[in-house]
Formats: structure tokens, sequence, C-alpha cells
């Protein structure tokens, strides 16, 4: 028996819903809740599950075609006896070709054994020159399209300084059991210094500011090669070890495939660090509609007044604000980023 499968009510208000790639072809045999297609709104990108068990016979939606809810995405042939509130049975006709055809071929297929959405890409359309390309994921294009979008809208201006680590260090050697991750430092200072800076707690709209309507703060992470960003929310008011677990979490449930950790979420402002990658600075690109992102390079020694006042060799690490122009003026933003350096230095 043949069914059409629609694509369901997403929770995506009316935002556009559009087909990112398919993780099986044609001819193959799927299971009930067996991940089927990934789809990307303006909040998310997201898999969509197959409600039915049975082989796939057409993919109706390609990649990148717009679809609305209620939409065929696909065809199943399927025993019977299977049922499904999300699928209708469509006209009888000839057993089709279960040949991948032509469109299907750039699509990604799931790897073997992978999971967490870490799927192997599969080659896309040879180009003149004859070399392969590789076509983003629905993450990456997400992304691209957010900071292109950034850059060409927001003028961005740029602040840089150092900060001493000793204190961080201290403290993270203190409580070695429990494992504090660098990045809870940074979203603690960050968030308290924006108690202090009103303008850092809003986004422009037209030509008013308008309150955020969060006060978290986002981490950027790279996993399987693409871009996310995990909210910690209200971190003014909690404890270093808190924010620490709290990133952990959500960083395992992000490599455990858990959806909703892949969803797009809000934040008031974003960091984020390369230091782990050996990286000494960078500018790193405002994250819409945020006003500002913190950019966090490597801890290395460094030539700093002590305490004592006398010159010597301390673990310095660099930070580079970048800031919306048209909601914070240079001196304002200086005093807010000297204001995340003294809360890092008092750790």
């Amino acid at each position: 028996m043949r069914f059409e499968m629609k694509m369901p009510d997403l929770a995506t208000t009316d935002s556009e819903i559009r087909i990112g790639r398919w993780m099986i072809e044609p001819g193959e045999t799927v299971q009930r809740g067996q991940p089927l297609v990934e789809v990307e709104t303006d909040k998310a990108a997201m898999e969509v599950e197959s409600v039915v068990s049975g082989v796939l016979v057409e993919i109706v939606s390609q990649v990148d075609d717009a679809v609305s809810v209620g939409d065929v995405i696909a065809v199943f042939e399927v025993a019977d006896s299977a049922k499904s509130g999300s699928m209708r049975r469509s006209a009888p006709e000839a057993q089709p070709s279960v040949a991948v055809p032509a469109a299907a071929e750039s699509t990604p297929r799931v790897a073997e054994g992978a999971k967490g959405g870490m799927f192997a890409r599969k080659r896309a359309a040879t180009t003149p020159g004859g070399d392969e390309g590789v076509r983003l994921t629905v993450a990456e294009r997400t992304a691209g399209k957010r900071l292109q979008e950034s850059k060409q809208t927001i003028p961005h201006f740029y602040l840089q300084t150092r900060f001493k680590a000793s204190a961080i260090i201290a403290r993270r050697e203190a409580a070695a059991s429990a494992k504090l991750t660098w990045d809870a430092f940074f979203v603690r200072a960050t968030a308290r210094a924006m108690g202090r800076f009103d303008r850092f707690r809003h986004r422009l709209e037209g030509d008013r500011l308008v309150p955020l309507a969060t006060l978290a703060v986002g981490v950027a992470i790279d996993h399987a090669g693409e871009l996310f960003v995990i909210p910690v929310v209200e971190p003014a008011d909690k404890s270093v070890e808190e924010i620490s677990a709290e990133i952990r979490a959500n960083v395992e449930r992000l490599r455990g495939g858990d959806s909703e950790a892949r969803m797009i979420r809000p934040a008031a402002m974003t960091i984020s660090n390369l230091g782990v990658c050996n990286v000494e600075s960078f500018l790193p690109i405002i994250n819409p509609p945020e006003t500002a992102i913190l950019g966090i390079g490597k801890v290395a020694p460094c030539v700093a007044v002590r305490e004592d006042g006398q010159l010597g060799v301390e673990p310095c690490g660099t930070l580079a604000l970048s800031v919306d122009h048209r909601v914070a003026g240079g001196r304002y933003a200086a005093e807010f980023l000297d204001a995340i350096v003294r809360e890092l230095e008092s750790a």
C-alpha cells in the first residue's frame, strides 16, 4: 500500500520551511521514528522523523524546496496494516522503479553508525574543472545567511584588549574536581558587565532601542563542523560552577543528537572562544539581532604590571569586542569591555 507523508507542524508559526537534506534515498527501508529529512526554518535546523515503517518510493520535495505544513514531501510503500494520522493513501498506480533519480544523487545520506547529526556528506555535482564540491548542511547555510546579513546591515566596530588570567587559573586549579570551563568565566563576566551597561541589553528596531526578551549569554560551539550557539539563561545570578555545568550539559545534549539543542534560541550577547585553537585574537561577526559579540583568544605569558607594581610575566588572554555602532559608541563600548576585564581579573 502506498502512502504519502506530509510535512508535520513544527511549531514554527508562520516561518518558511525549507528542505535541507534527505538522510535516505529511494529504495531504502526506514523504520518508524527514524530521522528522514533535515529541514530549516528561520528559527532552527531540525530533523523530521518517519511516521511509518516501509520503503521510500519517491522524494517529492527536493533539497532547497520551500514547503508548507501539510504538503506531501515523500511517498512510501508500507504494509496494509500501517496506520498514521500524518499519512494518506495516494491514488493507485504502477509500482515505480526504485533506482535513485538524478536529483537525489547530490543529496547527502546518513552515514552508517552516524549519530547526533553527524552525517557523511555525499559529493555534489562536479565542477567544470573536474573537482567535486560538497553541499553545505542546513546548519551551515543558516549560519551563513545570518552572518552575511550581519556584515551587510550592521556597522561593526572593534575593540581589543588583554586581561590577566591568573585569578581564573587559580580558581580552576582550586576546583579541579568540578572541571570548570573557561567559557563559564567569560559568560558570567559578560553578563555582569551587561547589568551595568543598559544599551547592551537592547536591540535596534528601526530608530528605536527595544529591550531584549532575554538576558541569556550565548556560547558559540563548533560541533561536527557546524556552528551552534548555546544560551546560558540568567548567568549573572549563577555561580561559575552552575554555569560550567549548564554549558557541559547542553554540549552533551548537542553531541547526543538532541534536536531541541540544535534549535536557534535567543541570547542577549554571544561569546566565541578560539583560544583552544591556538588563536591569539580574532574579530567575530555579530549574531543578529544581538548588539555585540565577544571574541576570546588564547592565554599565553605576557609582560604585565603585577600587584606589587613591578613588571613581571603573567598569563594573559586577549579579548576582541565587536559592536553595532548604531547602538553604542566607542567610549561606551570601551568602558563595557573594561568592565568585563575587571570581572575576569577578580574571578
